[in-house]
């Protein structure tokens, strides 16, 4: 039996549709209050094409045998498409209605492209375990990319395909270093006079990080000399260069002598320490860097650490023109902080304070 005030509802039901075309007959009984077969006789299909909307896609389910031929059909039309294409355009995986995709190929009378998806497990296996032994350092993704083989579907993981291949296993982290520091070597080789600063920009990566001996490593790894003649263009090499390392570092030893008793060019183990100041029986050593364009790297940072266990002391200062964003580190038991010219009046403090 349809409602008395029917036409009145199907004006609403009509507006409801064109504004929500997937709307179900749940929506428009909890919000409009009306049960559908009380104003269409003919249920939802006669609502939607009252309304002069198309059925939604779901709303008559195919059966197995038609979504077969519909797969089947669309294979026929589009030789080599595969189960993602299939399922993207047709809204329906293949892998619910065929055991494999070649077996749909099979039912649609078209030639399989993917031969080497039917190579057998164990010849699979010897491809994976080939690759990876003349490339130690691939990812999934490149061993993929390389064998057409998903390796995860051959091994449980990456542990299994190194002791499959009898290689050493490598961690994500230590492939990401080794990959790194062949790139900054391949750099090198093809850029025989590359600057820490070119090696950092052309490979998106910090030099003095990858190796120990920052960029004398590198160049050393690579067979090339490193370029010691560019020092007398680019670095302490130049007089003038010199001689403004010098000035800068007597204005700041003159500054520091205000806070305590400053020894300069102090002789211990590894080499000479710019500075070391006593200050109410404390000690820091300071290192004093005249670096204009240049950041302060890692590696001075761990000299100066070096500097600070030669010395038996547990507080170090870089002092530079411009500190960069992480200014302070803490190894093992000692601290180094970078300072730039105009913080000099922190040095106290913090001696004060650690």
């Amino acid at each position: 039996m349809l409602y008395q005030d029917a036409e009145d509802r199907k004006k609403k039901v009509r507006k409801f549709l064109k504004e929500n075309p997937r709307a179900t007959f749940r929506d428009i009984k909890r919000l409009l209050h009306t049960k559908i077969d009380k104003v269409y006789s003919g249920g939802m299909e006669e609502a939607f094409h009252d309304a002069g909307v198309n059925l939604p896609r779901t709303f008559k389910r195919k059966t197995k045998e038609e979504n077969k031929r519909v797969i089947i059909e669309y294979i026929k039309k589009h030789p080599g498409v595969g189960a993602h294409t299939i399922t993207r355009d047709l809204k329906v995986n293949p892998s619910n209605f065929f055991q494999t995709m070649k077996q749909a190929y099979d039912l649609a009378d078209v030639e399989y492209p993917r031969k080497y998806l039917l190579k057998p497990k164990e010849q699979k296996r010897k491809e994976i375990i080939l690759f990876i032994q003349n490339n130690p350092l691939a990812s999934s993704k490149e061993i993929k990319n390389h064998t057409n083989i998903n390796p995860y579907k051959i091994f449980k993981n990456f542990d299994e395909i190194y002791r499959a291949a009898n290689l050493n296993k490598f961690n994500h982290r230590s492939k990401r270093l080794i990959k790194k520091q062949n790139q900054v070597v391949s750099f090198i080789k093809n850029n025989n006079f590359a600057t820490q600063r070119d090696i950092n920009l052309n490979c998106k990566t910090h030099v003095q990080d990858l190796f120990t001996e920052g960029i004398f490593e590198a160049y050393k790894k690579a067979n090339i000399e490193f370029p010691y003649e560019r020092l007398r263009l680019y670095g302490v090499g130049i007089e003038k260069v010199r001689d403004e390392a010098r000035l800068f570092e007597e204005k700041i030893a003159l500054k520091l002598s205000g806070y305590g008793k400053v020894n300069r060019l102090v002789k211990i183990k590894g080499g000479f320490a710019d500075i070391i100041l006593e200050r109410k029986d404390k000690k820091a050593v300071i290192e004093v860097k005249n670096y204009k364009l240049k950041e302060i790297s890692r590696s001075q940072i761990n000299q100066l650490n070096k500097y600070l266990e030669d010395c038996n002391c547990d507080l170090g200062f870089l002092i530079c023109h411009t500190k960069p964003k992480k200014d302070n580190f803490i190894m093992g038991k000692n601290r180094i902080f970078i300072l730039n010219k105009d913080e000099l009046s922190k040095i106290p403090y913090l001696m004060s304070e650690l």
